[in-house]
Order: C-alpha cells, then sequence, then structure tokens
C-alpha cells in the first residue's frame, strides 16, 4: 500500500491522526517522567562485618578472607574489592553488567554470607549485607536546632521522616548522621573490689535479670495457658534499682551502688553529620520506581514548607541537595537548545528550498519530534540528558527525507505529473532508499544498547532508542504527512535548473578536475588521512567530562587512626574556611563516611573514622572553579597532614579518582615501597595537584604480650585478659534495654578517667571469669606500642593497594597516564622489581578502555547489518564497497576542529562520530541511488555521474549545514557534556561533506571503470535528462 495515496484520498483521517501524533507528543511532554541524568544500575553490595578490636591483618584473615573465598563462589561476580581495618571488614561485590535481574543475585550473595557466618571467629558479629548501595537520595535535607539537645533533634527527625514518607512518590526517607543510644554501667576498679563482683559476673547478672525467656504453657480445660515471668526492665529506673548479690556475699546491693549508670550515645559515635557549621541530622529521601523527580521535588517543598509552621522556635530545615533544581535546570537549558538548533534547521531550509518547500520539510521535524516523545514512554525513555541530546543530533539526518521526498515531488509536478501521480510515485521511488538510509543510520548506533559488559551501555540505551524513534518517525511521515502537505501547498513554475550558477560551476569543475586525476586524488585524500591519523594521538583524551552543576565535593582524611571526634574538629576549621568564601553558599558534611549517594555516578567512600565528606553548594557552576582552588590552597596552608581530593561531579558511570594506578602482590611492607618508588614519578607531572593511596601511612597499637605462665599462676587465661581489657577501654555488651521497637545495648565499662588513659594500662584489674578474682595487668603481662597497616585493601583476594591522583582543571588524566606509564614500565624492567607483583591502571584509563572494548565487541554486527542493508538495496557488492570507502576521510576534520577547538575525544564524541558516520552513508546512498536512476534513463555513465552528483550537491550541502548549525547552540552552550562532540560533528561533517560530493564519484568510476580523460561537460545534458528541473527560489 503506497502510504502517500492513501493519506490524500483520506485526507480527513490523515488529518485527524496527523493532530494526534502532535497532541500526543505535547500532553507526553509535561506528563513524562523527568531527570537529570538517564539512570543506570549499580550492580554493587556491600558486606560490613565487625571484629570487635581485631587488627587489619586479623580482619583480614579471620574474616574478609574467609567471605571473599564464599562470594566467589557465585556466578557473575566481576570484581570483588575489600577494606580490612581495625575492627571492621567492608567487602564490595559488584556482579557483571549483563544481568539485568539483580534480585536472585542479592539472595544468592546472602546464602553465601550466610554459609561463611559459621567460619568466622565468635566474637566477629554477623555480617550485614547492603543490596540497595546503588540508590540515589536525590533530595537531602539537613535538620538543624540551636539550643537543642541531640535528643530532642533525633525526635523531631523521627517525626519529619513520618511526614516525609507520607508523600506520595517518597520511595525511602533515611537518616544520616544518627548516634546510636546506649545505657552506660560504668565501674572504677576500687568500686568493684569493694563489691567482690568481677564485670563478667555483673554483665550476667544484668543479662539474667533482663530476660524475655519463654516459660511454656499450661492446658486448663480446654484452654492452653501460655504463662508469663516478668523480669524484662521497663524502664531505666528498673536498671538503677536491680539488686544484685555477689559471690560469697549474704546481702544484696543495688546496681547504682556498685556502678554509675547513665543513658547516652555511643561514645565515641560511629558517624556525624554536619550543615554550615553546626551538628545537624540529615534526611535523605529517594524516589519511588516510575516517580517524576520535578513533581516529587514540589511536594516535598510545600510540605517542608508545611512542617516549618509548626516546628519549635530554634529548629531549622535547608536543603543540602535539591536534585529537582538541577533536573528543571537541565530540561530547560536543552529544551532551549533544542529550539534554537531547530530555529536554525528551519531557516537553512528555508533560505535553501524556498518558502513552501521550506514550510513543508521544516514541519517534519517537530512532528517527528513529537512523534518521538509520545512513543518514549512506552520503551522506558524520559525527558533527561541523553534522550534530549539525541533529539538534537537527529536533527540533520531527519530533515533529509522531508527535503528528498518534496524535491522529487515538486520535480514531477513541473514536468506536468498529475498531483496525485507525482505524490504517489515519488514516495514508490523514494521509499526504499530512505529506509535504507534511515536502517544504517540506526545500525550504526547499535553498537550502543548492545554494550551490556559495561554501565556505559546502560547509561546512553536512550541515545539509541530515541535515534531509532526519531527516524522512524521521520521516515513514516516522509512517506505519509510530507507527500499530502505537497499535494495541497506546493505550486511549481516550469524554470528549469541548469546548474549554471557560480557554485555549481566552481563544483562541477573541482568534481571533473579530481575524475581526470583521480589517481592524484585518491592519493591525496590517502595521505591526508593517514597525516589525520597521525594527528589524532594529540588529542586529548576523556572519558566522561565533569557535570555542569553548581556543586563539588571534597573527600578529607585525616591520618588514619585519627578518632572521629579529632576528625570533627579538623572538620570545624574546614568549615570556616569554606563558609568564609564568597562563592560558597552552603557546606554539608559526613563525619565518618560517604554518606548517602545523592547523585548516581558518585563514587563513594566507606566508612572510616578519619574520614569526612563535603558537600559544598556554590553561587554558579563559574563559580565551582574558583572556590576549588581557593579551597585547595587553604588545605595545603592549614592541613599539612591531611589527604584530602577536590572533585567536581562527574557525568557517566562512576570512576573515582581519575588516574589510578594498582600495585598487587602478598607482602605489605614491599607494596609500600613500590609505592614509594612510583608515587613521585606522578607527582612529578604538570597538572597532577595530589597524589595520595588507599592504604594509608601505618597507625600505632598496643601490644599485650600475656606471660602465660604467671598467668596461670594467678588462676588467668589470654581470654580473661582481652575480656577485661575490652570492659574496661571499649566496653562489655551486658545485656539489651527495650523501648518500643527500639533496642538500647547495656555497655558495661570502666570510668572516663580510665579508658582513655594508656599510661594506666598496667594498673588495670584483669578479672577471672572462673572465680572472679583480680589482679593487676602489670603481674601477667607486659605492654609496648607498635605498628601495623592501618587498612588493608584487596581486589579479587590479592592485596592491593591504589596509587590515585587528583588532576587540575586543563589537564586530562589519560594524558598524564600516557607519560606515566613509560617511567613504570622502565621500573618494572629493572632488576630491582620483586617477582609476582603487578601493576594495572585503573580510573579513567580502565573505565575508557572497558566501554571502547563492550562496544567494539558489537560493532562487527553492526557493520555487518549496515552492509547487508545496503546489498540488499543495490544487489550490488561494489557500491555498498563505495559508501564504506568514503568514511575513512571523515578523520581529517575531526582530527582537525578537535585540535584546533582543544576539545577532548572521549566516550560522547565517539557517540558524535557514529552520528557522523550515519550521515556520510545516508548522503552516498543518496547519490549512488540517482546515478543509479540516471544510468536507467538512459544516460551514459560519465554523464550520470556528473549529473547526479549536482543534483544530489544542493540536498547533500542543505543536510550538512542544518546539522552544523543545528550543532552550533551545544558548541556554545552545550557545556563540557556536549560541546567536544557538537565540535566533532561541525568539523568531521564539513570536511566530509565536500569529501562525499567528490570522494565519491571518484571511487564510483573507479569501481565502474569509466575514465575521464577526454570527457567535456555538455549542458544540454540536463535537459536531455528525464525530469524537468525547477529551481525552489522561483516558486
Amino acid at each position: 500500500m503506497n502510504l502517500a495515496k492513501w493519506c490524500i484520498t483520506n485526507n480527513r483521517t490523515s488529518l485527524v491522526l496527523f493532530l494526534l501524533i502532535a497532541v500526543s507528543g505535547v500532553m507526553t511532554f509535561f506528563s513524562i517522567p523527568k531527570s537529570e541524568d538517564p539512570d543506570f544500575t549499580i550492580r554493587t553490595g556491600v558486606i560490613s562485618t565487625v571484629f570487635p578490636g581485631a587488627s587489619p591483618q586479623r580482619v583480614e584473615e579471620l574474616v574478609t578472607d574467609k567471605l571473599e573465598e564464599r562470594i566467589r563462589e557465585i556466578d557473575g561476580v566481576k570484581t570483588v574489592k575489600s577494606q580490612s581495618m581495625t575492627g571492621l571488614s567492608i567487602i564490595e561485590v559488584e556482579f557483571e553488567d549483563s544481568i539485568m535481574d539483580m534480585q536472585p543475585y542479592w539472595q544468592k550473595l546472602r546464602n553465601k554470607v550466610d554459609d561463611a557466618a559459621p567460619d568466622l571467629p565468635e566474637e566477629a558479629r554477623t555480617p550485614q549485607v547492603d543490596d540497595e548501595f546503588g540508590d540515589v537520595y536525590g533530595i537531602v535535607i539537613a535538620l538543624t536546632g540551636d539550643g537543642f539537645s541531640y535528643r530532642e533533634l533525633k525526635d523531631a527527625a523521627d517525626d519529619m521522616r513520618d511526614e516525609l514518607l507520607k508523600i506520595k512518590g517518597v520511595g525511602k526517607v533515611e537518616r544520616w548522621g544518627v548516634q546510636d543510644e546506649r545505657i552506660f554501667v560504668d565501674f572504677t576498679n576500687s568500686r568493684m573490689a569493694a563489691a567482690g563482683v568481677s564485670p563478667f559476673v555483673l554483665a550476667q547478672m544484668i543479662d539474667r535479670q533482663n530476660t524475655l525467656q519463654p516459660s511454656g504453657s499450661s492446658m486448663v480445660g480446654p484452654e492452653r495457658i501460655v504463662i508469663e515471668p516478668t523480669g524484662e526492665f521497663k524502664g531505666v529506673q528498673d536498671i538503677y534499682s536491680l539488686s544484685i548479690r555477689p559471690p560469697g556475699r549474704r546481702t544484696s546491693v543495688r546496681l547504682a551502688d556498685v556502678a554509675d549508670i547513665s543513658r547516652g550515645f555511643s561514645d565515641p559515635p560511629s558517624t556525624m553529620a554536619r550543615y554550615n557549621g553546626k551538628q545537624c541530622l540529615m534526611l535523605a529521601v529517594s524516589m519511588a520506581d516510575g516517580g517524576n523527580i520535578t513533581e516529587l521535588g514540589q511536594r516535598v517543598a510545600e510540605r517542608l514548607e508545611g512542617l516549618k509552621a509548626n516546628m519549635y522556635v530554634g529548629l531549622d530545615t535547608s536543603l543540602v541537595v535539591f536534585q529537582p533544581d538541577y533536573v528543571n535546570k537541565a530540561i530547560s537549558d536543552f529544551m532551549i537548545n533544542l529550539i534554537e538548533s531547530f530555529a536554525f534547521v528551519v531557516v537553512i531550509i528555508l533560505l535553501f528550498a524556498g518558502l513552501r518547500t521550506g514550510v513543508i520539510a521544516g514541519s517534519l521535524v517537530p512532528m517527528a519530534m513529537l512523534g518521538c516523545i509520545a512513543l518514549m514512554p512506552y520503551l522506558g525513555v524520559g525527558l533527561q540528558r541523553i534522550s534530549i541530546a539525541s533529539l538534537i543530533i537527529s536533527l540533520g539526518i531527519l530533515v533529509d527525507n522531508g527535503v528528498v521526498v518534496s524535491e522529487a515531488i515538486l520535480v514531477r509536478l513541473a514536468a506536468g505529473e498529475d498531483r496525485l501521480k507525482a505524490a504517489t510515485e515519488a514516495v514508490g521511488e523514494l521509499w526504499m532508499p530512505l529506509l535504507a538510509a534511515s536502517l544504517t543510520t540506526i545500525f550504526a548506533f547499535l553498537p550502543i544498547p548492545l554494550a551490556t559488559t559495561h554501565p556505559v551501555g546502560e547509561f546512553c540505551e536512550s541515545l539509541f532508542i530515541v535515534v531509532t524513534l526519531t527516524l522512524a518517525c521521520s521516515w513514516g511521515l516522509s512517506m505519509s504527512m510530507v507527500p499530502m502537505m505537497c499535494y495541497y501547498l506546493l505550486k511549481p513554475k516550469l524554470t528549469v535548473q541548469t546548474f549554471s550558477s557560480r557554485l555549481y560551476r566552481g563544483y562541477r569543475g573541482l568534481l571533473l578536475w579530481s575524475l581526470r586525476h583521480r589517481t592524484v586524488f585518491v592519493c591525496g585524500i590517502l595521505l591526508c588521512c593517514a597525516a589525520s591519523g597521525w594527528a589524532f594521538q594529540f588529542v586529548p583524551k576523556m572519558f566522561f567530562p565533569p557535570n555542569e552543576r553548581a556543586q563539588f565535593t571534597i573527600d578529607f582524611w585525616q591520618p588514619y587512626g585519627t578518632d572521629i571526634t579529632a576528625t570533627q574538629r579538623r572538620v570545624e576549621r574546614l568549615e570556616k574556611v569554606l563558609l568564609a568564601d564568597e562563592g560558597v553558599t552552603g557546606v554539608g558534611v559526613f563525619v565518618g563516611h560517604g554518606g548517602p549517594r545523592w547523585y548516581l555516578p558518585l563514587n563513594l567512600e566507606q566508612r572510616n573514622d578519619n574520614l569526612a565528606t563535603f558537600v559544598v553548594n556554590t553561587t554558579s557552576i563559574e563559580a565551582v572553579d574558583p572556590v576549588i582552588r581557593r579551597t585547595r590552597q587553604a588545605l595545603e596552608k592549614g592541613f599539612p597532614d591531611a589527604e584530602y581530593s577536590l572533585n567536581k561531579l562527574m557525568n557517566g558511570p562512576p570512576v573515582g579518582a581519575k588516574l589510578q594506578i594498582r600495585l598487587s602482590g602478598p607482602d605489605i611492607k614491599t607494596l609500600y615501597a613500590l609505592r614509594d618508588q612510583i608515587a613521585p614519578i606522578v607527582e612529578g607531572q604538570e597538572g597532577v595537584t595530589r597524589v595520595w593511596d588507599d592504604w594509608g601511612q601505618w597507625t600505632k597499637k598496643m601490644i599485650v604480650h600475656v606471660d602465660q605462665d604467671k598467668a596461670r599462676e594467678a588462676g588467668l587465661s589470654s581470654f580473661d585478659v582481652a575480656v577485661s581489657l575490652q570492659a574496661a577501654m571499649s566496653g562489655l555488651p551486658a545485656s539489651n534495654y527495650r523501648e518500643g521497637d527500639t533496642i538500647i545495648p547495656i555497655l558495661l565499662r570502666n570510668d572516663e578517667g580510665f579508658r582513655n588513659h594508656l599510661d594506666k594500662i598496667d594498673s588495670l584489674n584483669v578479672y577471672s571469669y572462673d572465680t572472679g578474682a583480680s589482679v593487676p595487668l602489670s603481674q601477667v603481662a607486659s605492654t609496648r606500642l607498635d605498628w601495623q597497616p592501618s587498612d588493608i585493601r584487596r581486589r579479587d583476594q590479592g592485596r592491593t593497594m591504589t596509587i590515585k591522583a587528583d588532576v587540575a582543571d586543563g589537564y586530562f588524566a589519560l594524558s598524564i597516564l600516557n607519560r606515566v606509564r613509560p617511567a613504570v614500565q622502565k621500573l618494572m624492567a629493572g632488576g630491582d622489581w620483586p617477582l609476582g607483583y603487578n601493576v594495572e591502571y585503573g580510573g579513567e584509563f580502565e573505565e575508557s578502555a572497558e566501554a571502547q572494548e563492550a562496544i567494539n565487541a558489537n560493532m562487527p554486527l553492526a557493520m555487518g547489518l549496515l552492509v547487508l542493508v545496503l546489498i540488499f538495496q543495490f544487489n550490488s557488492l561494489r557500491r555498498p564497497l563505495i559508501i564504506l570507502l568514503t568514511l575513512p576521510p571523515m578523520f581529517i576534520g575531526i582530527s582537525t576542529g578537535m585540535l584546533a577547538t582543544n576539545s577532548p575525544f572521549g566516550f560522547m564524541p565517539m557517540l558524535g562520530m557514529i552520528s557522523l558516520l550515519g550521515i556520510i552513508v545516508n548522503n552516498a546512498i543518496m547519490l549512488i541511488d540517482r546515478i543509479e536512476i540516471q544510468r536507467g534513463r538512459g544516460l551514459a555513465l560519465a554523464d550520470a555521474i556528473v549529473l547526479s552528483s549536482m543534483e544530489r550537491a544542493r540536498p547533500i550541502i542543505m543536510t550538512a549545514t542544518t546539522t552544523i548549525i543545528g550543532m552550533v547552540p551545544l558548541s556554545l552552550q552545550g557545556g563540557e557534556m556536549w560541546r567536544p562532540m557538537a565540535n566533532l560533528i561541525m568539523s568531521g561533517l564539513t570536511v566530509a561533506t565536500v569529501l562525499t560530493l567528490v570522494l565519491c564519484p571518484v571511487l564510483y568510476s573507479f569501481f565502474f571503470r569509466q575514465r575521464f580523460k577526454d570527457y567535456v561537460w555538455d549542458q544540454r545534458i540536463v535537459e536531455r535528462g528525464s525530469d524537468l528541473h525547477v529551481d525552489p527560489a522561483a516558486e
């Protein structure tokens, strides 16, 4: 069925259908989910295991290694990374990116962790599996309260959390900076001795009194009555008044007479949160699946305003992160770019094609885009950075369809054909070439969604979907709406296009010279291609550029072993520096942790007492770089012993530090020695601002050497010594107090005057678990300070130390790494490099290589399908080969343009290169198809080549011009994300268009053995053609 004929004969039905497409697109635009960036899955789970008091090496051997062995048995595990710190094991399990349904794998992970649990030490607590590590909390609210106690602040945060959870579209609300409550039972050696009780016995007495032990049931007639004894603590007062009878004593004493009892919060706290220099609690809000972040933001903002009216005076809420604002700005900016691009495209079409043809061809652009937008939600695509840019990328490609069809109909009308026949036969002639051109472009983008082995495939999947939908809509409307509009609007005049203008004469002269000297011309093109390939090595490389947010983060590390309260004091100093900066509007801090994932591509740091992560909001995106420079200077001067990393938010999948060098091997000291050799090489590179590693320096530990003979004489064991030390220093868990649904641990510990004074450790009483007798520690053990690694990192079960570096603005990590690698390879080739130690490169280098590999793996399939379409279209092998040979010269423009504009080549420019490939193939298809048409009408081969080239020159130049002009807004206003891609398309297409109009005819003459040595152009060839050519300017 001919779509054009059906639409014209059923014009009212067609009009309604086209109106429905437009209305559906407009309505969908306002209701479609909107986000800043496309979603992609973080396939990483985190297993945390507490092993109180154990050194990093013991944690590694007894906990981390046991868990890793089990985890590695799971199919689909990509990478296992771990940290073994004092008293804590953290394992990150990353699964293969090709896995779509993660739930079965999370269950497998839990099962394997449960299987490993019996192999862990008794002292280790149950491993906790977090499979929500990738959840994004796009709204983060800070709750501060001048003059309010922490307990009052926590109660207010709990109430606010309950209110936020009631909002439609809210998925979860997590609290950050919460300190766990404790009931402390503080004792002294003298009071314990006077009471004749040991910490062990005291803990047992507290736990046995606070019982929930089931006591059975009894049959009474037909009923069974459950027996439930009392005894559980109903209030803190019950703990105070607990009566205890020490062994061997006849009288009882109250617990309050033996120890000081208080209710408070964990000391030291595990994590803290601050905002603008004040202690606070953070509430992180995530969106429910399928929600609209802009609508959610509006509802949350309204609810917060309502809550403020009922708050106590002094309580205040502040927005640390509010993603809806950034989404609205991103959508607004890109829509402006899209409208500007569309306006430029329409102007170019009107200039080239005239008013009527311009209106017809130009109307195809908004209709195709509205049709695409109407279909996007059904394929799971919303409006976000990638999908909107895809619409802009498609502009130049889809315009060509409308121009070609309207011109073909215009020519037939000028030849005197009936309107209906002109429309239907033009569509019948062009539907296959235009479909082939659209399919080749679609297949060129096919490797992107098929790149399932890397997150970038999922991140950019919407680009393929949107381009496909846009081109499909463009082709469908070109076969229906465009001929229908031509039927009613075109009014041709019989003005013959003679191709005699100065531009045509210049082009024909260049073409004929190239055809006559084709060997010289082709050799020149080959030399230019070789030169551009050589020059491309000087183009800077970058995986993904920074995001255009007025925010940045600071990862701020104190020396390993620093207590979290000391870290907080340093944080307070840095806060003052930041808040005094005129470019800073707010500073949120997560102390002891990297905080929630408030931005999807964040590379979060795990829990550590010496860590603080700052979220710094600035007045504008332009203020970010100056504030970072001033902050770096302040850090260098005021915090010489701290490590820090100042990071702009990055686009694309998480990378972490841009420059990373991984050292792996078995011995800890050797790894440190190798680090000391390689780190100075990195530090010496221009553009490197900071170098650090993820192991840190060695930290102190106290070794208590138990004299086993003396201990046995005193009736003590190593267990007695260890538990007595724990009770005295960190606290011994005694029982749990239940208050509603809250469980509060009861902790038995020595008093404040003893706990934090190592000089008194020798006088610590060591109690026998069996007898309760005690002796000073100095009688059974000796103490000394020693050194240990602070943080043992592993990767795939091998010890791995990562050297990381920050890179200054204007420099590129991949370029710096290219200078570092030869020096490292030279070091490894030397005779002093130890056996069994390897070097790998991570960061941008690894991610970029993996992304390229994932896409390149599917390139043969895409190219195979593209070639099949060309073969099917032409039923030939030579013609598709000609088209493919027109592609390499595009690198002449790419290298020149990228170097001239100092644009880095990364993943997004690579997508632009694929788009450029599609445009060039489209042009070549239409040019060769026109040659075949003219040959079929009886023209000689030489005449057909020259005439068809001139006939296709204007549409090809118009398509190129509309695409290039459409890229101008992205080049000027698209930021670092889109500027390099736009520059690549503009420069590449400029050169490629000229070469397509000359190289393609030259190659055609080569393959079909047509010589032009004695060829002379005859103007009468135009008149001898089967068509009369109309100049649209004469309309």
